[in-house]
């Protein structure tokens, strides 16, 4: 039984729906394999995060809180509501918040601190570290869910328009900032507020409720800040490409972390003999092994073109009607107010798999997937990510011991001296 598009938020059905399994199977194989890999990895990342403790747990939360921040913010801003998730067996707001995608962030943002947490950069330098390393993770989730329509873009908005395999470059920009800016507002509190001096043990409940929440809230605006100096002057003024900014863009954060590498490796050396015992295995190191293999086996065995999405999309509409948008810099901005269906430029969807068009007004309706132009190109992009992404994660986490999130015995007793 298919969902069906509810938009009175009186009623329960605005709020959460479930749709079954087995519809999902019959029309979107990929997408319920890939909504349930993302469930048991977060699961993972909880598992750790509760095996841990400290402010590992609050670290879980905070990056729930902030994925929900982000995206309830995406919807209701008509200037960036540029996207549709499809239809997953958990939905909330009116169809527009699959479950999977609540505890996505979890998974890219908390595995992607705890292993960065292992390299032990300079706190200046660790944000930024966080920031790529979701990039890393991102990559080939960006690449193949949006070819096995997991969401679609907005065929003409200017901010998502320069694409790289029908992912725009703005998103890797976007998990880089917000990743870093949440990163920064995490443990910057905790540090401001007389938080220990390892950032990972936890300062009390009523402490970290309060830190937890800001973190999750500034997040969205320490991310957004930074497309305003590159992204927004250089994109939006001089039509430079997107894939241009971005790399500007993270060799900085490159650099930031290589400086912070190098400040940090005294530090290191003094405790190699401690950090010697690292252990390999943790949550982490399997979610790394699931996550890239399940992607993997994706790009090969997948078939986009089977891929039937029934769920809310951009409205059809006249092809003539434009609407203005304010950039984060005030630049205003246009776009069509409408996908037209005469003129669109989404390679990776059709209306092949249906009789016909869907109708002018209708935002719930059917898209289909279409097949790779170059499978092997995808096989060898996806492949290459997923293995860099794999001994990226195993290097990190090899690279040090996660710092204690409870005060070792012989420090309580010193602190209670002093």
């Amino acid at each position: 039984m298919c969902i069906a598009a509810v938009a009175n938020p009186r009623d329960i059905d605005w709020w959460v729906k479930f749709r079954s399994p087995a519809d999902i199977y019959k029309h979107h194989p990929s997408f319920l394999k890939l909504e349930f890999m993302v469930y048991f990895c977060a699961l993972l990342t909880l598992i750790h995060a509760l095996r841990n403790g400290g402010r590992f747990k609050w670290l879980w939360l905070g990056t729930m809180l902030h994925g929900l921040v982000v995206e309830a913010i995406s919807y209701n801003l008509p200037d960036i509501d540029n996207f549709w998730h499809a239809q997953g067996t958990i939905m909330f707001l009116g169809g527009r918040l699959p479950l999977y995608i609540v505890v996505i962030y979890p998974v890219f943002l908390y595995t992607a601190s705890v292993a960065v947490a292992h390299w032990r950069l300079k706190w200046w330098a660790e944000p930024f570290a966080v920031g790529l390393t979701v990039v890393v993770v991102d990559l080939p989730y960006d690449i193949c869910a949006v070819k096995h329509l997991a969401w679609t873009w907005h065929d003409t908005d200017p901010n998502i328009y320069d694409r790289m395999y029908w992912a725009p470059w703005t998103s890797y920009y976007f998990h880089a900032s917000f990743a870093c800016g949440f990163t920064f507002a995490f443990h910057g509190f905790h540090k401001l507020f007389g938080g220990n001096t390892n950032r990972f043990q936890s300062k009390g409940f009523f402490k970290e409720v309060p830190n937890t929440m800001f973190a999750a809230m500034l997040g969205f605006p320490l991310g957004t800040l930074q497309f305003l100096p590159n992204y927004h002057i250089l994109h939006d003024n001089y039509n430079i490409h997107t894939e241009v900014c971005f790399l500007m863009f993270a060799a900085v954060y490159v650099m930031i972390m290589w400086k912070g590498d190098r400040s940090a490796c005294l530090e290191r050396s003094q405790s190699a003999e401690k950090l010697r015992k690292t252990s390999w295995y943790s949550e982490i190191t399997l979610l790394a092994v699931v996550y890239y293999t399940f992607f993997m086996y994706l790009v090969v065995t997948g078939k986009p073109e089977e891929q039937v999405s029934i769920g809310l999309h951009e409205v059809i509409g006249p092809c003539n009607e434009t609407v203005e948008m304010t950039a984060a810099s005030g630049q205003i901005l246009t776009k069509k107010k409408y996908l037209c269906l005469k003129d669109y430029d989404e390679d990776y969807f059709d209306f092949h798999c249906i009789k016909g068009k869907p109708p002018v007004g209708k935002e719930w309706y059917t898209t289909c997937g279409t097949p790779y132009r170059n499978h092997m190109e995808y096989i060898v992009v996806v492949g290459f990510c997923c293995l860099f992404g794999l001994h990226w994660i195993f290097s990190l986490v090899g690279s040090g011991g996660l710092p204690r999130a409870v005060q070792s015995p012989g420090k309580e007793a010193k602190a209670k001296q002093n």
